[in-house]
């Protein structure tokens, strides 16, 4: 078996600014470590013109560069020490160099299995590099990306104060870079400030992350108060986004980050429709606030929440003030969070104002449905009459002393509640105590008693069987609730999986469109915008009613949803979720689930979500994978690389091939096709001029309003087969006929539509690798017509 070579380790000398002592900092942890006895060499080392660094690298054997100030790459990866020393992480490095950057040749390094020591001062850090620009005034170039900065195994946060740093600037000890010069500018006392903050911010970050996974790999419950991240507690009752709301001050005010959970449990899952929408309405008022969100299950809110705060080393718990309690036996929920551990910090919201401050509950309402859970459940509660009538009947035809015979009564409603839950359990309680009483309890067949101390018998049978009823009810639960979350993370991981084989929008949608309507039993679709922004269905599924077009494009534009469940267009039968990528808005999910409650359900809301994220992301890669394959085939065609697999087809088989593959698209616009079935066979490609027809009559569709009508055509002109495409469409600016095949060029007159722009480029390398040609030309009766030609002979 091969090798497998270790990933070296990176360790960061992270500063706020030049001159706080990054690189001797760096250097005096190398030098321990090599009278150590470790092998450490200086790959690369800014001297700075002090020449302080070249005495306190003395000791160190220092590789050749090459150029001269350069890393050599090669010479390190050859010379392999354990550890090696390169400076200043997001240098430039020269034309010609293997990789653009330092911070590339470190990751190289690390992946021989070689340790590396480096420095880089915030400025350089990518995501705050605006940042930083707006506080000193000018743009850092050079920098270094955050996953790469978030990878590194330590980070050593090397700081001074403002004061310390004009002090060394003033005595000529701090080096000015390219981005520094000019040092009264850069060295403003309030630009050090600013940057000093913004860098033990960053570090404090990446120290919190190595925490949490400390924590999580030595199995660490026990709350430490690392930070101040706020957990809050949203709960069902009145006052719920008065709580949010006050949460989201006190996070302003500590400028600390917080999360609000939501804790589903038996009971809450037995709440009406308007109620759980306004428990919906304040977790996504929460997401407007700024808070990350959860939904959590569990048999207890207060042992959830806890379980939760320990997992995110959560210690400060922010709960609402409950009713007044009558009395003390009774413990209030802030009383419960800060009983089950010392550690937690729990401030309670006064309730505000129940009536009119509160979240606006969505208009929507369910339609009357029969439901099959209810069926079930009253199917429950008749066999567990059965089930209470057959031990009556099999104790009644045995000779039992009273205390067997109540034991078995007590059997018979622990079976009851494993099987059926809390609910039938506490009824077979009730009956099988009253059963005991008729027919075994002198006297029979009555329910007085000779003996009151039956009375005691029955209140104790009575209270056992209730509780393991409880028991048994939350035992099926839990067990419930496990199967429910295997179930989830299996769909989802199948669905990820499926997501990242699939290379088309097309395929994503079909899919996206058949897993969730399979696995959520609802009617779901990707609806994506067209040129002009319009949210189409390319899979025909698409909204049949105006309204509820109107909404999903609502939700599109506003990149917020809509429909049922919301607080916009709520009266609608749909729910309509933004597919947000990182880039934009790629179109709009559509779901209209059999059970209009599961909207209501904010754990499958949250699921919805996913899926939704899920296709967004789909959907993006896809993209910019066709982007990628259209630029490879350009280049391709253009150096004479391409081999074209050619055939003999019929001019009519290739434009149905090519109109077949477009139905989705032509579904509001009227094709008329002409072109005989008794024209000659050209020897071509078929995918590529099918792929040719597919881009001009697609362009037609998406660049032309509704129903506007389209001919496609085709007929022999003289030694060739002439394919030509009409529209009566807006027709192309005046003009733009010769450029409009260019690459990344738009034949509309504004350019609405985002893409690449090589479409046409690529239908004109296609024809000519054909030895055709194409053109494009506007149309005196208005519109625009696209020709191109095939010659006739061809030798194969």
């Amino acid at each position: 078996m091969a090798d497998v070579t270790v990933r070296g380790k990176l360790k960061v000398f992270f500063g706020a600014f030049p001159g706080a002592g990054k690189t001797d900092a760096m250097l005096a942890a190398a030098r321990r470590i090599k009278e150590a006895g470790v092998d450490v060499a200086i790959g690369v080392l800014d001297m700075h013109g002090t020449g302080k660094e070249k005495v306190a690298a003395a000791g160190f054997e220092i590789l050749p560069t090459a150029p001269p100030g350069e890393l050599d790459l090669d010479g390190v990866i050859s010379r392999h020490p354990a550890l090696v020393i390169i400076d200043d992480l997001a240098h430039r490095n020269p034309a010609g160099a293997r990789h653009p950057k330092r911070w590339n040749d470190v990751d190289e390094v690390l992946s021989h299995g070689i340790d590396v020591y480096t420095t880089m001062s915030v400025q350089h850090l990518e995501s705050l590099n605006d940042v930083v620009a707006e506080i000193i005034g000018i743009p850092e170039k050079e920098t270094v990306p955050d996953t790469f900065f978030d990878s590194a195994d330590e980070t050593v946060m090397v700081d001074m104060s403002a004061d310390e740093l004009l002090v060394r600037l003033k005595a000529g000890q701090v080096p000015v870079g390219h981005v520094e010069q000019g040092a009264e500018r850069f060295f403003r006392k309030g630009n050090l400030l600013a940057l000093r903050e913004i860098a033990l911010r960053r570090v404090a970050d990446v120290v919190e992350d190595e925490v949490q996974r400390y924590r999580a790999d030595q199995s660490i419950k026990v709350v430490w108060k690392t930070h101040g991240r706020l957990l809050c507690c949203i709960g069902p009752g009145a006052g719920a986004e008065h709580v949010v709301r006050s949460a989201a001050r006190l996070a302003n005010q500590l400028d600390e980050k917080w999360t609000a959970v939501y804790v589903e449990t038996p009971a809450l899952q037995r709440l009406p429709n308007e109620e759980r929408a306004r428990i919906l309405k304040v977790v996504s008022l929460a997401q407007e606030l700024g808070a990350d969100t959860a939904i959590l299950t569990g048999t207890e809110v207060v042992g959830a929440l806890v379980e939760y705060a320990r997992d995110q080393n959560i210690s400060t718990v922010i709960v609402g003030r409950g009713p007044p309690l009558d009395f003390r036996l009774r413990r209030s929920m802030s009383d419960k969070i800060a009983g089950a551990s010392d550690r937690f910090d729990v401030i309670e919201i006064g309730r505000g104002e129940a009536d009119g401050a509160g979240a606006r509950v969505p208009t929507f309402k369910a339609p009357p449905l029969p439901s099959p859970r209810r069926t079930e459940k009253r199917i429950r509660y008749l066999w567990t009459a059965i089930a209470s009538a057959l031990t009556t009947l099999v104790l009644t035809q045995m000779r039992f002393e009273l205390t067997n015979i109540a034991m078995l009564f007590m059997l018979t409603v622990l079976l009851v509640g494993v099987q059926w839950g809390r609910g039938p359990a506490i009824i077979a309680a009730i009956l099988n105590v009253l059963a005991f009483d008729y027919f075994f309890v002198p006297p029979l067949y009555t329910l007085t008693v000779n003996d009151p101390q039956y009375y005691l018998t029955f209140a104790v049978m009575l209270a056992v069987g209730v509780t393991i009823g409880q028991l048994a009810g939350t035992i099926r639960f839990q067990v419930r609730v496990a199967s429910h979350r295997e179930k989830r993370a299996r769909t989802l991981y199948e669905f990820a999986r499926d997501l990242a084989q699939l290379q088309s929008t097309g395929q994503v949608i079909q899919l996206a469109e058949e897993f969730m309507g399979r696995i959520f039993g609802a009617r779901v679709a990707v609806l994506v915008p067209d040129a002009t922004g319009s949210l189409v269905s390319p899979t025909s599924h698409g909204m049949t009613n105006p309204f509820d077009s109107t909404t999903a494009q609502w939700a599109y534009d506003q990149a917020k949803q809509a429909g049922a469940g919301t607080d916009t267009l709520a009266t609608n039968e749909h729910l309509f979720i933004p597919l947000k990528s990182p880039t934009r808005t790629r179109g709009v999910l559509a779901v209209r689930p059999e059970r209009t409650r599961d909207l209501m359900i904010p754990e499958q809301r949250r699921q919805f979500e996913i899926f939704a994220a899920l296709v967004a992301t789909a959907l993006e890669r896809v993209h910019y994978v066709d982007v990628a394959r259209d630029a490879l085939l350009m280049a391709r065609i253009r150096s004479g690389d391409m081999q074209l697999a050619l055939e003999r087809k019929k001019p009519r088989e290739l434009i149905d091939a090519a109109l077949a593959a477009l139905a989705g698209v032509l579904a509001t616009h009227p094709v008329t096709v002409q072109a005989a079935a008794e024209l000659p066979a050209v020897l071509v490609d078929p995918s590529l001029i099918e792929r040719v027809l597919h881009s001009l009559v697609g362009n037609v569709a998406k660049h032309t309003p509704a129903e506007t009508p389209i001919e496609v055509s085709a007929r022999v002109a003289g030694d060739d087969v002439e394919f030509r495409v009409d529209d009566t469409g807006p027709g192309l600016p005046e003009g733009s006929e010769s450029n409009v095949f260019e690459s990344f060029q738009r034949g509309e007159t504004q350019p609405t539509r985002k893409g690449a722009g090589l479409g046409l480029a690529i239908s004109r390398a296609i024809v000519e690798a054909h030895g055709g040609r194409i053109r494009a030309e506007r149309r005196p009766s208005g519109g625009a017509s696209f020709t191109f030609t095939v010659p006739l002979k061809r030798a194969a």
